[in-house]
Parts: structure tokens; sequence; C-alpha cells
């Protein structure tokens, strides 16, 4: 057997790095292939004994860039006698599963996202026609397809009409000794910088299905009762521009601080006391798990991504109704202001079950290693 990782970046991933690494050292020949350039990644896990190649064309015309990367994925398996394909996010999927009618490879791509659902009456979110389109094909091309959570699992079969009996829920392992640690002097200069009775933080890409603009109202309302709060907002996107106008038209910019991306973030982190994600879809999200670590808890929405498996209100998290509207946010906040020694118990809570049912183990080895058999 010969396996392909197949991807789109050449950031690291604690996640893609653990699978690879764990199908490694359980005696299978696995490699990577990027249609980027080379970069931390494939330093990483060549370090680890893992071959990592990359294959970068120019992305225009974009009808040009796919045919290239598609006859070279057929060319690498070929010549590297490759036996299963694992494409990782749409970009490397749509390439892959058209490649699949030529390969003698088994393709088996990895859903991270769904189509989202509206929550409420008055939401509305429209996503990129391509990439709809692009999911669409997928599905449509694809015998089996792997997600990270049942809460991608049902997102797909409800709003997508993806037949279940062709989706198979294999969650994300890390290990969990690959993140960055916090450094000491650096959290301490950022509760040095923003001093509050409460921090909360958010990480997150600024588009409208994360919700950012929900916390921004809701810590306004707190402000506006007295209390003492601070919003650390860290993440960029296209929602950027309209939210710090919010900031400026409400004069909040002491208090909800728009610190865009950063390398840093385990620092801040550490500094915060309570991550806000309401966001609205996920597949398995890595902020909430990179808190836990840190013995911290969040407040995320009920019935996304797979938080409803592993987050349980009041023991160890806070969830709030996808519905939430800015006055429940606030309320939820307003209470772990008033019982701040409160947030140690649940993030302690919250560390075991994330090192439990995410870590890096046998039983979930076993789960991917029986997809290549």
């Amino acid at each position: 057997m010969r396996v392909l990782v197949y991807y789109p970046s050449n950031a690291r991933s604690v996640s893609i790095e653990t699978m690879v690494l764990a199908i490694h050292r359980a005696g299978v020949e696995i490699e990577l292939l990027t249609t980027c350039e080379a970069g931390p990644l494939h330093e990483y896990l060549k370090r680890e004994g893992v071959e990592a190649y990359a294959h970068p064309v120019p992305r225009r015309p974009a009808s040009l860039y796919y045919l290239r990367q598609g006859a070279h994925l057929i060319r690498f398996c070929r010549r590297h006698r490759v036996t299963v394909v694992l494409s990782h996010l749409q970009h490397t999927n749509i390439i892959a599963v058209f490649a699949r009618f030529v390969l003698k490879a088994r393709v088996l791509p990895f859903r991270h996202h769904f189509t989202f659902v509206f929550a409420g009456d008055d939401m509305s979110f429209e996503g990129s026609r391509t990439e709809l389109m692009f999911d669409r094909i997928i599905n449509r091309l694809s015998p089996v397809l792997i997600v990270p959570s049942q809460g991608v699992a049902d997102g797909m079969e409800r709003a997508e009409g993806v037949d279940p009996r062709r989706l198979k829920v294999v969650p994300y392992i890390y290990d969990f000794d690959g993140y960055e640690r916090p450094q000491p002097e650096a959290v301490e200069a950022i509760r040095a910088q923003f001093p509050a009775q409460l921090t909360l933080l958010m990480v997150s890409r600024l588009v409208p299905l994360k919700r950012v603009d929900l916390a921004f109202e809701a810590v306004r309302d707190l402000l506006a009762d007295g209390l003492d709060l601070r919003l650390l907002v860290l993440g960029d996107g296209p929602e950027r521009e309209s939210l710090e106008a919010y900031v400026d038209r409400h004069d909040l910019g002491e208090r909800i601080v728009m610190l865009g991306h950063r390398t840093d973030i385990v620092n801040y982190m550490a500094a915060a006391d309570l991550l806000v994600h309401p966001s609205l879809t996920e597949a398995s999200c890595n902020a909430v798990k990179e808190m836990a670590l840190l013995g911290k808890t969040a407040i995320v929405c009920e019935g996304v991504g797979d938080f409803s498996e592993y987050i349980e209100d009041g023991r160890n998290g806070f969830m709030i109704p996808r519905t939430a509207r800015p006055e429940d946010l606030a309320e939820v906040i307003r209470t772990a202001y008033n019982s701040r020694e409160r947030l140690e118990t649940l993030g302690a809570a919250l560390r075991v079950e994330v090192l439990e049912r995410f870590a890096v183990s046998d039983r979930r080895v076993a789960d991917y290693l029986e997809l290549l058999s």
C-alpha cells in the first residue's frame, strides 16, 4: 500500500501532521503532495522521514491551472505507484475527483465544511457560486466522502442532499505535544496592555457566518451597563472594514481591539479568560481545542460542528442557540463575569474532554488505517 496526502497548503497543521505521521508510524508508506510551493509543512514532514513534494503552477487561466494540476496528479500517482489518495479541502478535492476516473488509486476526499443552512428567519447568507458548484461536483463524483464530525455529516445531508450512507465520520486526531506553548513574558505583556476584569477573545476569519458582529453588540451592551470587559479579536477577512466602522461609530476602540492576523495566537489565548465563538458553521474547531489545552473554556453554538458531542453547557463550557440574539450572548458573558472562579472549573473539565476525545491514540489511528484497507 502507498498513500498520498493531496493538500493545497504548505502551512503547518497539527491535525494534518498527526494524521500523516500516525499512518507513517503504523508502517504504511505515505507521501505529501501540495499544489503550492514547498514550505514549513514539507520541511517538518521530511525531518520526520516522510517524503513531501510540491507542484506550484500559475493560477491563471483557471481552466489551464486545473488541467495542469490534474495531469500532474495522475503522473505522480503512476510514478509513485500510489494506491490511495487522501485529498483534503475543496481545492484539491475537485482536482482529485476528476482524476480518479483515470487513476488506479482510490480517491478519498475529506470534506471539512458544509453549505450553511440558515438558523432563523432573519438570517441569510450567500456563499460563493463557484464554491457551491465545486461542492456539488465533489459530492456527485465521490463514492465516499470523509467528514470530521457528525455535525458536518448532518449538514451535508440536510443542506446538500448527500446520501448519509456515502459519508464516513472520522474525527481529527492531534498530537497535542506539537502545539506551541505560551511565553509567560508575552502573556503578561498582553494582560498589562489590555487590562480588564474579564478578557474575552475571538479567533476567527471575519466573515458573516462567524457572527463577530453579534459579539460586538453584546459587548457594547455590557459595557453600557458598566462591566469592565475587553474583547480582543484575532483574524482578518472581508468583514473587517465594516466591523472596524462599527467600533469607531460606537467609540469602542479601547474595549474592542481588532488585532488582525497574528502568529502568536497562543499567547493571547493564555492571556484571555474566555473564548467567544458564536460561529454558525464549523467542522471541528481548532481554536476551542487550543483554549481547552490551556485550561480555558468557550461560548459556542449548539448543533454546530461537533461542539454538542463534547461540550456540555454548564459542565465544561457555555452553549447558546444558533438563533441567539446579542442579548442572549450578553447574558452568558454576564454570568461568566460574575463567577470568574467557575471559569477555571469549566476549563479544566473541557481540557480533560478534549484530550480524551481528540488526542492521538491507537483507537483513533485505527479509524484512519481502516479507510485505507
